[in-house]
Parts: C-alpha cells; sequence; structure tokens
C-alpha cells in the first residue's frame, strides 16, 4: 500500500516524548508498506532528520513552518472559526502541494497526525484517510477555562470549542479517529454518538532501556515535562508551592529537581526557593531518572495519556501520579505506581516511599514490567496494521 504520512513537526529524534508516537507509527507503517513523509520544520537539524527518516520512508518533503504569529487574545483570533493549532499550522503552499500528491501518487491511504494537521485531508477526497488525534484536547482547554479567571476563561472555552468542533467534524471526514487510550476513545464516542469509526491505539513504550539506578544520597524527587506547555507549567508550579513545602517540613534535605525545556518566568523563579532546581538544558534526562528517588507527575487536568508517566515507568523509576493524570494508564495503582487522590495523599505516598528503599526498589521493577508487557511495540504495530486496512476497505457514509 501507498501510504502519506502527514505530520506537524518532523518526527525524529524518538526520545522526544512528543515524537515517540508518531515517529513509531512511521516505523510500523514502513514495515509492510511504501511510506512517504510531509512534515513542518525550521530548528535547523532537518539534514540528520531527513537521513535517518529515509530508512522508512523514501521521499521525505520538509517544509518551513508558517512565521505567522498567533496571538490568542487578539483581534484577528477573536472573528475567525479556526483553533490557534490549526491556524499556526496553516500554509497554503502545504495544501498546493499535497494536491499536486495527490494527483501525481495516487496514495491508497493518508495518514494525518494531530487535529492540527485535521484541515489538509481534504487535498484527498477520494482516499481513505486516518487522523490520530491522540487525546480529545478540546475538553481540557475547556477545563481550563472553567478554572481560570476573565478574560483568560474566555479564551480558553473559545479555543476549546473550537478544538471540539474539528475533533467532531473530523469524525464524519475520516474512516479513523486514533486516540492514544481506550479512555479517550469513549470521550470522543460521547461527543459522537454511535460512530464506529473512532478507535485506541496505544503509545509504543519509549526505546529506552533499563537505568543502573544511582540514587542520590538526598531524598530527590523529579518532574520532567515540556514546561511551555499549559498542562505541565501547572502541574509543576501547583506541585511546588502546594507539595514539596510539605515534604520539606518533614525532610529538610529533599531536593526537587525541574527539567525541562523552554521554562517560563514563573518556573524559572521556582529555582530561588529552598530545595528547587532547574535543569532546562539538560539533553538527556536518563542520569536524572538514574538519580531521583521518584518521578512525580502531578497533573491537575484529566485528558490525555501522559507521556512523562509512560517514559518514567519505562526507566523503572518509582512514580508517583496524581488521579488526573492516571487516565488512560495501563498500569495498575499501587503495584506498578502510586496514584493520589488528593495532595495530602500525595505527601503522604511520597513519605512513605522515602522511608523504604525497598518499595521503592519494587515498584521500579514492576513499573518496567508494565510497561513491557502492555505496551510491546509489535502488539502496537500488529493493531495499527489491522486499523489500516480496514480503514482502507471502508467508503466513508453518513454518520
Amino acid at each position: 500500500m501507498r501510504i502519506l504520512f502527514i505530520a506537524p513537526r518532523i518526527p525524529y529524534p524518538p526520545l522526544d516524548r512528543e515524537n515517540v508516537r508518531p515517529y513509531h507509527a512511521v516505523r510500523f507503517l514502513s514495515l509492510r508498506h511504501d511510506v512517504d513523509l510531509v512534515t513542518f520544520g525550521g530548528s535547523g537539524s532537518e539534514w540528520d532528520a531527513r537521513r535517518r527518516l529515509r530508512r522508512f520512508c523514501p521521499r521525505v518533503q520538509i517544509l518551513p513552518l508558517p512565521s505567522r504569529p498567533v496571538e490568542p487574545a487578539s483581534a484577528r483570533h477573536m472573528f475567525t472559526t479556526q483553533p490557534l493549532a490549526v491556524r499556526r499550522y496553516g500554509s497554503r503552499d502545504l495544501m498546493e502541494r499535497l494536491e499536486a500528491l495527490n494527483e501525481t501518487r495516487r496514495y491508497d491511504m493518508i495518514y494525518i497526525y494531530s487535529a492540527a494537521m485535521a484541515p489538509y485531508g481534504r487535498a484527498f477526497p477520494l482516499t481513505p484517510k486516518i487522523l490520530d488525534l491522540v487525546e480529545v484536547s478540546s475538553l481540557r482547554w475547556i477545563e481550563y477555562g472553567a478554572r481560570e479567571k476573565f478574560p483568560a476563561s474566555a479564551v480558553f472555552r473559545r479555543e476549546g470549542n473550537r478544538l471540539m468542533n474539528v475533533e467532531t467534524q473530523s469524525v464524519a471526514d475520516y474512516q479513523r479517529i486514533l486516540l492514544a487510550s481506550e479512555t479517550e476513545a469513549e470521550v470522543l464516542r460521547g461527543l459522537a454518538p454511535g460512530c464506529k469509526r473512532i478507535v485506541s491505539l496505544k503509545t509504543p513504550a519509549p526505546p529506552h532501556a533499563p537505568l543502573i539506578r544511582r540514587a542520590s544520597g538526598v531524598p530527590t524527587i523529579l518532574v520532567a515535562g515540556h514546561l511551555d506547555h499549559l498542562p505541565n507549567r501547572d502541574a509543576v508550579i501547583s506541585f511546588a508551592h502546594e507539595v514539596f513545602p510539605r515534604i520539606r517540613d518533614h525532610y529538610s534535605d529533599a531536593v526537587l529537581r525541574i527539567a525541562g525545556r523552554n521554562p517560563p518566568a514563573e518556573i524559572r523563579n521556582l529555582a530561588l526557593e529552598p530545595g528547587v532546581f532547574l535543569d532546562d538544558r539538560v539533553k538527556d534526562l536518563r542520569e536524572l531518572y538514574a538519580t531521583a528517588w521518584l518521578a512525580v507527575v502531578p497533573h491537575r487536568v484529566s485528558r490525555g495519556v501522559r507521556n512523562e508517566i509512560l517514559e518514567a515507568l519505562t526507566f523503572g523509576v518509582p512514580t508517583v501520579v496524581t488521579r488526573e493524570a492516571f487516565v488512560g494508564v495501563d498500569a495498575i495503582p499501587g503495584t506498578d505506581l502510586m496514584v493520589a487522590d488528593n495532595r495530602d495523599d500525595m505527601v503522604r505516598v511520597i513519605e512513605d516511599l522515602f522511608e523504604d528503599a525497598a518499595a521503592r526498589d519494587r515498584l521500579g521493577f514492576r513499573a518496567r514490567r508494565a510497561m513491557l508487557n502492555n505496551y510491546s511495540h509489535w502488539s502496537i504495530a500488529l493493531r495499527l496494521e489491522e486499523i489500516v486496512e480496514a480503514a482502507q476497505r471502508e467508503t466513508l457514509l453518513p454518520t
């Protein structure tokens, strides 16, 4: 089968948690099919990425990312119907190239990654298409809107409603809609009742080897993630303000390491507080995971599968997560990781693990075992092949 894979960013390097899912989707599809890749670039790493991705894709086209500024509260955005993400990746050049490819290459399947790229499916009106939404992100924005004050609340709700229009319309335009967990798939089925085109496909375990644990001499908590991403920023700030000081009351030498790129000023200021360290330039997180006593994922919004959890479990690090962050993760609470229902519970769980080194070792061992059992690359590759074959046979009918 001849497949065109369209992504908003270069799916490389695979160790970047944002690239794990699209990179392995390309790799899995290339096992049995001829895959072309079209994506945006502009970070300066295109040549190395192109060379490595050509192992899977004979034809790789990397277009410059549109330089159009996107301001959520600007008048221009106020009077459009497009979500911010869609507007960010809107490109007439890309649409014209895709229309030309539709005429010259005659693909058997179009695979589009993320809601931001969903409008590009219009370039292939008669070709079977798959859209990988990963998560129902519209509800996350609406939830933020309910928690924030005006005018941020209005901006977030508007973005959520516009994204929901994209997600629900995609159900009618694509043969299959993919979500990263059955939980997220059920959420979208609730927005599009009766639709049988919505399926779940797990994100493969990151390709990390188990770590040789070298626990730090002081109790160390690691929080990792892209710090310019709103859910991550909210999680880090709330944990540093509401949980970590209470832990320091009992463990005065406890350390909180915050690791991630592009930290905003609020997170940089956290590094001025006792016991808090910021690593915003680290390229390889393995050393931080190897020395941490615990990894914590303290998100307060229950949308999507947190890649930070999958990464920590794959490394075999004892992991503590909030109930909201645990959504969609195929692991057993209390056995493979610890799930805290509230801030008091999180403080108690962390302090209990600080006291018991053997319990931390057992939790880390079971964490990696869960990832190997439940997020096997081969099982996910076979599942993706089933989805592609079913989508290729189906003709769109009214939902």
